[in-house]
């Protein structure tokens, strides 16, 4: 009998496995056709006479609503299984969001609970014709504008919060976090206050260079913890040159995700 129930138990959690692939395949289907109503809506927005603010605020209420959607429906398929810890903490204006990145929906847990967020995003999207119109009305910057920092620093100092991973790109394991200053010159330059937001998943999964499919034989649990925030004053000494300053702090940052990293483990 034990025998026979250890055999059961491999055969559930094998057809579990099938089934979370089936899902990851309906979840990048509907996120695929859903990318197109932000479209569709901002090209309606674009022609009435309303202001661009107006118009960027609605825009991103609608990412924002969709990204909530989305990882709700993963959620609701079998996909993995999130929690929040301190979603309070998003209360935020004119912040910096800075996060760790182990998977491909980290952007989307940060859209989905995060007011008015500004993104750095790939130069690509404003030329593809499906995705230029609502980029541009949502007030999002190109990766590789000369006036990047020039143009986060705006933003900020507007009040809108702005999404940066320091690492550039997903890491390939949780200790990795190879933070680059790039977020730290954003964040020295507005002299604005910074809102971490520390992201593990367990078993690893939605990798950088791995396909969709190849998902662990067991369902991911992630964990979403949004720390309280910080000014920059309270990270390190802003009466330093500029230049220690930015390193300082990314290693201030890469010290304060790490530890918490192992904290959630």
């Amino acid at each position: 009998m034990l025998l026979y129930l250890k055999r059961l138990n491999v055969k559930r959690l094998s057809l579990n496995h099938y089934w979370r692939i089936i899902a990851a395949g309906l979840s990048y289907t509907a996120f695929g056709i859903g990318a197109f109503v932000p479209g569709i809506y901002a090209l309606i927005l674009f022609f009435l006479p309303i202001s661009a603010a107006e118009k960027q605020r609605r825009v991103r209420n609608s990412i924002k609503g969709l990204c909530r959607f989305f990882v709700d429906m993963m959620q609701f398929y079998g996909l993995m299984n999130y929690h929040l810890e301190n979603p309070e903490n998003t209360a935020v204006k004119g912040h910096l969001v800075i996060a760790n990145h182990p998977t491909l929906i980290d952007a989307a847990f940060a859209m989905a609970y995060v007011d008015d967020l500004c993104c750095v995003v790939k130069e690509s999207l404003t030329r593809n014709p499906f995705t230029a119109i609502p980029v541009k009305l949502a007030g999002y910057i190109p990766n590789d504008s000369e006036k990047l920092i020039e143009l986060a620093v705006e933003k900020l100092s507007s009040g809108q919060n702005l999404l940066i991973f320091p690492e550039g790109t997903r890491n390939k394991y949780d200790t990795q976090l190879d933070f680059k200053r790039g977020a730290a010159n954003i964040a020295v330059h507005a002299q604005c206050g910074v809102l971490p937001i520390v992201i593990s998943c367990l078993p690893r999964a939605l990798g950088k260079h791995e396909p969709w499919y190849q998902l662990p034989t067991i369902k991911s649990r992630i964990v979403v913890r949004f720390l309280p925030s910080q000014p920059l004053a309270s990270c390190i000494d802003v009466e330093k040159p500029r230049t220690r300053q930015y390193r300082e702090l990314t290693s201030y940052w890469k010290d304060l995700f790490l530890k918490n990293i192992q904290s959630i483990k």
